[in-house]
């Protein structure tokens, strides 16, 4: 029998564990691993809850899940957002495990009267995709909505040009009203106040002139959450030394060592007036600048106009994932607005 409980601190290296031991494929095998306690990371961006699975006294996986306040057709709401699936391998052909657990989902969830959720699969994640597209008999519904494309910017190509000035406690409303005018436009974008800022511990940055607010931005650094390579595909193993001091001598992003984590500062909460989208190049120089991390990840929808020249600018590295519509009783219907949730929150 299988039993989905809610985790306490006391099954905090029960969580570790299960999300280093169950890596991500792609063209770097990675995991995404919350060192030293898993609790450091929740909260805050709304309310973060996990669940393990277990065989008798087996841990056999376990998921988490995120009610944010976000943009939903242009409308602020609480959205859950569904993460960190994972399954030990001896027990990924038992789908009753995976039915069995979205079903446990509403016992837990605060969240009475949204049926829509959302969710994020690695595009080079074929098994998942695979199980969870196929929208198997008593699984909730997965919608594809478009991918987001992660990138991570090399600091060495920053540039301090003055634009960007640190907020101050008494900018934020001013700076929220601003943000949330301009994510509105995606879904699943965060909906933001004070309040909401002030828990991220993200340091929030603005652009202003001739009076008014032209751009705002966050650096938020989580030491509390790691994206930790564990395999290279081939040739790239055995290259890495190499294509590191490639990388260093083309101000390009270096790769880390097998069992090390990415340095990685995230640039969140950005928004721009319409009248400065032509300095992009310029507005995120200046945001590399400021970076304390060797890399600074911004995630993008697939056709924002932004990402060729950020691709010829910057040479980053990227990473894609496909960004789905999960719901579970009932339909709720997409206006076409592309998605772009703020990837320091997934």
């Amino acid at each position: 029998m299988t039993t989905y409980a809610l985790a306490t601190p006391a099954d905090d290296a029960v969580l570790r564990a299960l999300l280093r031991d169950n890596a991500m494929p792609a063209w770097v095998t990675m995991t995404l691993q919350r060192e030293p306690c898993y609790f450091d990371g929740c909260d805050h961006f709304g309310r973060d809850w996990a669940v393990i699975a277990r065989e008798g006294d087996t841990p056999v996986g376990m998921y988490a899940c995120a009610e944010q306040p976000l943009h939903l057709n242009g409308r602020p709401t609480e959205v859950g957002y569904l993460g960190a699936l994972r399954v030990s391998p001896q027990f990924r052909n038992r789908p009753r495990i995976l039915r069995q657990g979205f079903a446990s989902i509403p016992r837990f969830s605060h969240l009475r009267d949204q049926p829509l959720w959302y969710t994020a699969i690695a595009t080079d994640n074929l098994p998942a995709r695979r199980m969870l597209e196929a929208n198997l008999p008593g699984m909730p519904h997965y919608q594809f909505t478009n991918e987001l494309v992660t990138s991570a910017l090399p600091r060495s190509r920053g540039r301090r040009r003055n634009l960007w000035r640190a907020a101050q406690s008494y900018d934020m409303a001013h700076l929220c009203d601003f943000y949330n005018q301009h994510a509105r436009q995606h879904q699943f974008s965060p909906a933001l106040s004070p309040a909401v800022a002030n828990r991220t511990g993200a340091s929030f940055y603005m652009l202003e002139r001739d009076g008014a607010l032209a751009a705002c931005m966050a650096l938020w650094h989580q030491p509390y959450k790691q994206v930790v390579a564990q395999a290279y595909r081939r040739p790239l193993a055995a290259l890495l030394p190499a294509y590191n001091l490639w990388a260093r001598l083309g101000r390009r992003v270096p790769l880390p060592a097998i069992g090390q984590a990415l340095d990685q500062t995230y640039l969140a909460f950005l928004a721009v007036a319409p009248e400065w989208a032509s300095a992009s190049t310029e507005l995120l120089e200046d945001a590399l600048a400021l970076c304390p991390s060797d890399a600074l990840t911004l995630g993008l929808h697939a056709t924002h106009p932004w990402l060729p020249a950020l691709m010829r600018t910057f040479r980053p590295l990227t990473y894609r994932t496909r960004l789905y519509a999960v719901s579970f009783d009932g339909a709720v219907v997409l206006d076409g607005r592309p998605a772009q949730p703020e990837v320091a929150v997934l």
